[in-house]
């Protein structure tokens, strides 16, 4: 939901570069009539088109941005991201394709991306904060293949059947098929390899269409590395793999008084504090908890609140030694964004990150093990095999808290807020928690054994 937002956001804004235009998404959702309709407009040379629609073959094209100048056509396609993917420029070569096709007087078409290096100084400029590359050179490369790609795509809807195509990494290639759980209903199963943590894709597909299926299928001599054959007799077993020596060793850097920490982190991809660029990574909440006590403290005003979040971070987090984390990746982000703004405090936020205690190692490296993550180590997802008893009751994910937090900084309703801002804290503490929790768990694990 947040990232269908925000694209439509950027989509919005980027039509600053050309305002004025008429936008034919506002006029109809019909596609058949958005398509008549962009007709018309071509007819009456309106300059500037918004979700311009083209058919051509069957193919369907909706294009961010048409423009009509000295007797040409050029198109832009928007989108919210910084870097180019394989996957994006596959669309916009489409998108030329069937441009091309259609439009006798078509030049070209360029991918119009956000700019990582724009920084917010007063209001925001259109023309910085975008970056554009033309597609041309490698779509007119590819002009003969989608003619046949959609020769090929015609005789399948034909054939009104499924094909029988066998799953392969094709099934993830650029997305997780629309399709996936029709295809892979029979494969999906407990016992499936496919389940087994940190192989290369390319050796289960070779183990699956090879006839091994199941990890109990898995002859031991086909398992190179030793963790990843433990692993193996773990899934067989039912009992979790278990280095009590590695899960020691870390929490032997745990040092009283200690508390577990989670940090919630706001990265618009339109800058809206000075100083800041597109997708820079804004701290905004903190939850902490030692077993006794917890403490929470919320960003939530509209103006630029990083140095009074870093001052708050550094001021209740003295009373411990240690801090408890799960997956510092982002926390580390975080302080060192806070170090940018609020340099008078740069040696005490190093003190904070020199304080956590990462937990994820233990997973990540592999050090405990249980067949029930299968691929998954997430913290809800090895709360819950752990039975820690902390539930998540409404947010669900840092994308969706994001996604809360720009809803408490736009609405004005107290009782929105108030219900907002709940729901932020308590998925943030119930992160803290869950983490606290785990630690509790690994230390009398150690201490039974």
């Amino acid at each position: 939901m947040l990232t269908f937002k925000r694209g439509h956001d950027i989509g919005f804004f980027a039509q600053q570069l050309f305002p004025g235009g008429r936008d034919v998404s506002k006029e109809t959702k019909n596609a058949g009539e958005a398509y008549d309709l962009t007709k018309k407009l071509l007819e009456e040379n309106v300059q500037t088109i918004y979700e311009a629609t083209f058919i051509y073959k069957g193919v369907l094209v909706m294009v961010d941005i048409l423009n009509f100048e000295n007797e040409i056509y050029t198109a832009y396609e928007v989108k919210s991201s910084i870097k180019i993917s394989e996957t994006y420029l596959r669309d916009s070569c489409l998108q030329y394709y069937v441009l091309k096709n259609s439009l006798a007087n078509f030049n070209d078409l360029f991918l119009t991306t956000m700019n990582g290096d724009y920084v917010l100084e007063g209001n925001v400029d259109p023309k910085k904060l975008f970056k554009r590359r033309s597609v041309k050179k490698e779509a007119e490369k590819n002009l003969e293949y989608f003619d046949k790609k959609i020769e090929d795509a015609g005789l399948v809807l034909e054939m009104n059947a499924i094909p029988n195509i066998s799953i392969g990494k094709h099934c993830f290639k650029p997305y997780q098929c629309d399709f996936f759980n029709t295809c892979w209903k029979d494969v999906v199963s407990a016992e499936s390899v496919f389940n087994l943590p940190f192989i290369n894709k390319d050796k289960l597909f070779e183990w699956h269409d090879s006839g091994v299926k199941t990890i109990s299928g898995i002859d031991d001599t086909q398992i190179e590395n030793q963790t990843h054959l433990k692993i193996k007799d773990s899934f067989i077993s039912n009992l979790p793999v278990v280095h009590l020596d590695k899960i020691a060793s870390i929490l032997s850097s745990v040092k009283p008084p200690f508390a577990a920490i989670d940090m919630e982190i706001w990265a618009p991809a339109l800058p809206q504090l000075q100083g800041t660029r597109p997708f820079q990574q804004i701290p905004f909440l903190f939850c902490m908890s030692d077993g006794n006590t917890n403490d929470c403290f919320l960003a939530e005003h509209v103006a630029d609140t990083r140095k009074e979040f870093a001052r708050e971070l550094v001021e209740r987090t003295k009373a411990y030694n240690t801090l408890l984390v799960y997956d510092k990746t982002m926390e580390e982000l975080a302080i060192k964004g806070l170090k940018d703004v609020a340099p008078e405090l740069a040696e005490d936020l190093e003190a904070v990150k020199n304080k956590f205690v990462d937990l994820f190692e233990i997973f990540r490296n592999l050090y405990y093990y249980h067949p029930a993550f299968k691929n998954n180590f997430s913290l809800k997802m090895i709360s819950e095999v752990f039975n820690t008893g902390v539930t998540y009751t409404g947010i669900q994910s840092g994308l969706e808290a994001m996604n809360y937090f720009e809803r408490l900084r736009n609405t004005e309703d107290p009782s929105e807020k108030s219900k907002t801002r709940e729901e932020l804290i308590s998925y943030c503490l119930s992160d803290a928690q869950a983490t606290l929790k785990l630690a509790e768990y690994l230390q009398n694990l150690i201490k039974t054994q």
